[in-house]
């Protein structure tokens, strides 16, 4: 009897295990509740929303397009600016000049250091093409990411080629008996700015621009 017993358990639990494989898993979600256990979560987004939270904005709206009244104002502004370039009523002008990869802040007679080894010598002219930023106390031009080099000049000249004060290099591993002590200077160049000018109208697209260098 214990026999038959073990026996008919053995089958049930077959029959059921083969029905959980054969069948879908929604009839054996139905018919056996613990499978349930073994699901593994999904998070999900809550879609309760409380008053005071903002609303999400929809990233798929369609921008809307350049309408007449903000073209309008930009060629009011483009105007006047150049008819200020024309009276030469902008007063002094600033730049933000890229050179030797740093960037200064210049403006006429400012003199800026150029660390390290630079090839110029005392005399040369210099033309700084790389400026990404020029303005004036009513307007700012900016560069993306720099300004048109026929659009905007900045000439420069070399005054001075020295060295820095004596810098020292202290080198200690403790419990080594290693100390190095060394003593260096390094190269400057100075450079005056001499001017710097907007050559005509800034809504005026050059021939030739980028068409002779490649940054």
């Amino acid at each position: 009897m214990a026999t038959l017993l073990g026996f008919t358990k053995l089958l049930s639990c077959t029959a059921s295990n083969c029905i959980r494989r054969i069948t879908p898993a929604v009839i054996c979600k139905q018919y056996y509740p613990a499978l349930r256990l073994w699901e593994t979560p999904v998070a999900e987004y809550r879609t309760a929303k409380l008053p005071w939270m903002k609303t999400i904005p929809n990233h798929q709206t369609e921008i809307l397009e350049w309408d007449e009244e903000r073209e309008k104002i930009c060629t009011d502004v483009t105007r006047e600016i150049n008819n200020q370039i024309a009276t030469d009523k902008i007063g002094r002008m600033f730049a933000v000049v890229q050179v030797c990869g740093k960037q200064f802040k210049v403006t006429e007679n400012d003199i800026i250091i150029i660390e390290g080894y630079w090839p110029p010598n005392i005399g040369d002219q210099l033309k700084l093409e790389k400026v990404l930023l020029v303005g004036s106390k009513d307007f700012t031009l900016i560069g993306r990411p720099i300004v048109n080099r026929e659009l905007v000049s900045v000439d420069a000249i070399v005054i001075q080629k020295t060295l820095s004060h004596t810098k020292t290099r202290f080198r200690f591993i403790p419990r080594k008996q290693y100390r190095r002590i060394n003593f260096y200077r390094i190269q400057y160049t100075m450079l005056r700015i001499n001017s710097i000018n907007i050559n005509g109208n800034i809504d005026e697209k050059k021939e030739v621009e980028g068409l002779d260098r490649i940054y």
